[in-house]
């Protein structure tokens, strides 16, 4: 917090002042100082998706920066940067779809090779998905309105609970939030032919908790184990205004025995060690996406 200079006040007849020579505070031995910095540049980002803005984020234990990449080839350029060495983050919305690093040196732009985006869950491919894997709710039942009302608010729509038809239910009637003491459960029904009935993985994409809510699955009569806690702020999140937290996506290996011809109902539930305080302050989380591959 506070001013951070140094700053030069200057005046002239209108025209754009020229930048004074600060060098003479090099020899100060000011905390903090860095007498000189460098950047990086990208060529590209391989395999983005047009429906989507892209990110790129450095950082290490000294300093961050952010610059968005070009919407057209995904080219960006990132100046004035502390001397180091960087974790690089290519966030497709708000999700972390590549990782990489870079070493920055004063007085020079690092450049960077194109980036081929590999690790973007949208690319698989899925027999239903429900959303997209962005890493936010946004697309979902009331998740428009997370950061500006209660979930208590009278003039949400319903939260539910909700079933939820593959090929029928519009995605913004899937539910933004799944609360354990509100809308539990969330139900999916999905048509699988017999030529389905297979081993599948169904994945669940969140984007913070609160009191440690992480889902459990039901398909048919088969029950999936519970998963790990995610690490997350503690904070109420939901409550408070935000789904931002860290994204985390769970995958469950179902076996084939699971599975019917024909109909098939998934239930997700939530697992928690910690008590509810209410229907809102109940183990809950916020969704990114759902689809079974």
């Amino acid at each position: 917090m506070g001013l951070h200079g140094p700053y030069a006040l200057r005046f002239t007849t209108g025209c754009t002042p020229s930048i004074p020579d600060f060098s003479w505070m090099s020899s100060l031995n000011l905390t903090g100082w860095v007498a000189s910095r460098g950047g990086v540049s990208g060529s590209s980002l391989v395999g983005m998706d047009s429906k989507y803005s892209y990110l790129v984020g450095f950082a290490n234990s000294t300093a961050q920066y952010w610059v968005p990449a070009s919407a057209g080839t995904g080219a960006f350029r990132s100046q004035e940067m502390i001397p180091g060495t960087y974790d690089v983050t290519v966030y497709k919305g708000e999700l972390a779809v590549w990782t990489g690093s870079v070493d920055v040196t004063a007085g020079a732009t690092a450049a960077m090779p194109a980036i081929d985006i590999t690790n973007d869950a949208s690319t698989s491919s899925a027999i239903w998905r429900i959303g997209d894997w962005d890493g936010t709710p946004l697309e979902f039942n009331n998740g428009a309105n997370i950061g500006r009302m209660h979930p208590s608010d009278v003039r949400l729509n319903s939260w539910g609970p909700v079933t939820y038809t593959v090929g029928t239910s519009a995605v913004g009637t899937f539910p933004a939030v799944q609360f354990r003491g509100a809308n539990t459960p969330t139900t999916v029904k999905f048509e699988l032919a017999s030529n389905q009935v297979a081993a599948h993985t169904v994945r669940i994409g969140i984007n913070s908790t609160y009191a440690g809510g992480r889902p459990t699955l039901t398909i048919n009569s088969w029950t999936s184990p519970t998963p790990a806690t995610s690490t997350q702020p503690s904070s109420r999140s939901i409550t408070i205004g935000t789904y931002r937290g860290n994204n985390q996506m769970y995958t469950y290996s179902v076996p084939a025995s699971a599975f019917v011809s024909g109909t098939n109902t998934l239930s997700i539930n939530v697992a928690s060690g910690s008590s509810d305080l209410s229907e809102w302050l109940s183990a809950s989380w916020s969704y990114d996406c759902v689809d079974m591959l």
